[in-house]
């Protein structure tokens, strides 16, 4: 939900980096691995209990995949084949919650009830979005693009700030995942022809 608002008031700040770095025949994708390689870099960091550590790498990694977005909408590359990045980006987001319960093991319940969550909210995520009805609630829209990867990373600056907390932001960002999914689903069965 909050992804294309962050790129809104970004695109224009990123706008001459993101020329600058075009140029140096950077690609997309390997700014989008960079940052891929940047989060998976936290993990050890989290599970060692250096949270902040791991927050710096995590915003790291989240700020070369916005460069790397805005090259490839400036490049206007278009994907084919399968979608490496979504499934890099599950992989990733579902490595966190289990670093967590590494570090201590009480979190193990709330991070396998958020892991789950994060495979049915991918499982919808990576289906082709249903064409756009009239008629559909604006509600049920709102609600299956309930969660992105900015809300995905702010909850888990969250809980590299407020590590204790974990279990919390664990079961409320996996609720979450599974309103979305819900609404996903019952947006697609409405769009059904």
């Amino acid at each position: 939900m909050l992804d294309a608002l962050i790129r809104r008031y970004t695109s224009p700040l990123l706008a001459e980096p993101t020329r600058r770095i075009a140029s140096l025949g950077l690609s997309a994708e390997a700014l989008r691995a960079a940052g891929f390689v940047a989060g998976i870099a936290a993990l050890p960091a989290i599970g060692r209990k250096a949270y902040l550590v791991g927050l710096a790498l995590i915003a790291l990694g989240r700020l070369l995949d916005l460069i790397g977005g805005a090259v490839a909408r400036l490049r206007a590359q278009v994907r084919s084949g399968p979608d490496l990045e979504h499934v890099v980006e599950l992989v990733w987001t579902a490595s966190v919650p289990f670093v967590f319960a590494l570090a201590e093991s009480e979190r193990a319940l709330a991070a396998m009830f958020l892991m789950l969550g994060l495979v049915a909210r991918a499982a919808v995520v990576g289906a082709e979005p249903p064409a756009k009805r009239p008629g559909v609630p604006s509600a049920m829209e709102w609600g299956a693009q309930l969660l992105g990867k900015s809300e995905i990373f702010i909850a888990y600056a969250l809980a590299c700030i407020f590590p204790s907390w974990f279990s919390i932001i664990a079961y409320a960002l996996g609720v979450t995942c599974f309103v979305m999914t819900g609404f996903r689903v019952a947006a697609s069965e409405i769009h059904k022809p």
